[in-house]
């Protein structure tokens, strides 16, 4: 991606860094090369508006690796919001108006995998056209236990038998963010106006729907304290988010972290 997107900067605008990242931007949104390729052809001021268009995939914002509370804060600042991180798959929700679809951070269309997703965005989510970011966390059916990533990918991949999976394998939707609603591209709102906007649209029912838990803080024993608390629950860890933030699609950005257990990386080789 990053040599397609320097080949076309290079091609049309001679490889400067502040076009570079006006091009990033305009993939980001629509991830589609042609499309920016003929966006480009016009010269960058049609790249500089480029919008989101609900029922299409966007790449989702993306954050960096903290090691303590200390860190999260000196990342995001003080006050910022605190958010568990759910053991689940990324997935924006996506309606159009006509028709909702579901894709994954990699851009896959997952909509007819998870047709309980489109149910509950379609019953419980209070507005026609949007594009929302949360996570699918599976859980077991007959205990109401959450379960791992693990337990539940294997819906992500499947083509048959879909709606059996789908009643062995349910999955609960935790909402964190909107990019879009009704008519309108949001990822320039604070990340707190945002997080209003989700509260009002986001009808909870207990393992379908709800918002992301959340406490907003700037003391660190509460922060460590919500963090543990997060951990006891069998949470990854907590996301932790500047207020002020707006969204960048597709970016590492200094505005939003995740702190979880450290676990050593092994270097392997199969053999």
């Amino acid at each position: 991606d990053a040599v397609l997107l320097d080949a076309i900067n290079s091609r049309f605008f001679s490889g400067a860094k502040d076009t570079l990242e006006k091009v990033q931007r305009a993939y980001d949104l629509l991830t589609d090369f042609a499309e920016v390729l003929k966006l480009c052809e016009n010269g960058i001021d049609a790249i500089k508006h480029v919008s989101l268009i609900p029922g299409r995939p966007t790449n989702v914002m993306l954050a960096v690796k903290v090691l303590d509370i200390d860190e999260a804060f000196e990342v995001c600042g003080k006050p910022c919001a605190f958010e568990h991180k759910y053991d689940g798959f990324r997935v924006l929700i996506s309606s159009d108006g006509k028709s909702i679809h579901v894709f994954t951070r990699r851009l896959e269309d997952v909509t007819k995998q998870f047709p309980d997703i489109v149910l509950f965005a379609k019953e419980h989510v209070k507005a026609k056209k949007f594009i929302i970011d949360a996570e699918a966390v599976g859980y077991d059916f007959k205990t109401g236990k959450y379960l791992p990533f693990e337990s539940v990918s294997q819906r992500i991949k499947r083509k048959y038998d879909i709606e059996e999976l789908a009643k062995k394998l349910p999955v609960e939707l935790n909402v964190f963010d909107v990019l879009y609603l009704d008519g309108d591209s949001v990822v320039e709102l604070p990340f707190i106006e945002r997080r209003r906007l989700v509260e009002r649209i986001i009808e909870e029912v207990p393992k379908k729907i709800r918002l992301a838990t959340q406490i907003i803080t700037s003391d660190e024993k509460e922060a460590e304290k919500f963090y543990k608390d997060a951990l006891k629950i069998g949470e990854e860890g907590v996301m932790i988010k500047n207020l002020n933030s707006v969204y960048v699609a597709g970016r590492y950005v200094g505005t939003m972290a995740k702190l979880k257990p450290v676990v050593a990386d092994l270097d392997l080789v199969i053999i």
